[in-house]
């Protein structure tokens, strides 16, 4: 779990914009070897600094390219990670649900990732609300990217509105998803 969404990033970037770009990436915002290694944690703030990083040398709103690095990961953990997808439900609804148990269970494997907070509530036939709690502003866009390869993946319609965003006294987005 560890190095697969710094992986499906750079995927998304050699694949979308070349080596050449990437190259610039990993100069840029000075990413190690390690960056890519499946062992490592990986870090919010460096996932910000390549959306940026990609963001000024396309002229791309920084909002789309972490939307696109989201949707990237949950394609990319869909195809090389099928046993991971299958854990966690058949369809979107499932998956969701399973969504902060899974994280919990990462946690207990991989001990010095600290990834976002997921609760659920407010299950019912057609929606839920997806609590979402990161340390890092920013990481919204790439959370609704996720989403979107998730709709994707489930083939599935479902309209995603924001209910409540983060202030001093509530550090979480909430979002209602609707199918």
């Amino acid at each position: 779990m560890y190095g697969f969404v710094n992986n499906a990033i750079k995927d998304y970037v050699v694949s979308t914009f070349g080596q050449p770009l990437w190259s610039k990436v990993k100069r840029e915002c000075a990413l190690k070897p390690t960056f890519l290694d499946a062992e490592q944690p990986y870090n919010e703030e460096l996932i910000l600094a390549t959306a940026k990083t990609v963001s000024n040398h396309t002229q791309i709103p920084i909002s789309d390219i972490l939307r696109s690095f989201g949707e990237r990961i949950s394609l990319t953990l869909s195809e090389k990670y099928k046993f991971l997808m299958e854990s966690r439900g058949e369809n979107l609804k499932d998956y969701l649900v399973n969504l902060p148990n899974f994280h919990n269970r990462i946690m207990l494997i991989y001990p010095e990732l600290t990834p976002p907070e997921f609760r659920i509530s407010n299950v019912a036939p057609n929606s839920l609300y997806l609590h979402y709690t990161s340390d890092k502003s920013g990481m919204k866009d790439l959370l609704i990217g996720y989403i979107d390869g998730l709709v994707k993946i489930f083939n599935e319609t479902v309209f995603v509105e924001t209910v409540e965003s983060p202030n001093e006294s509530r550090p979480q987005e909430v979002f209602k998803i609707n199918w």
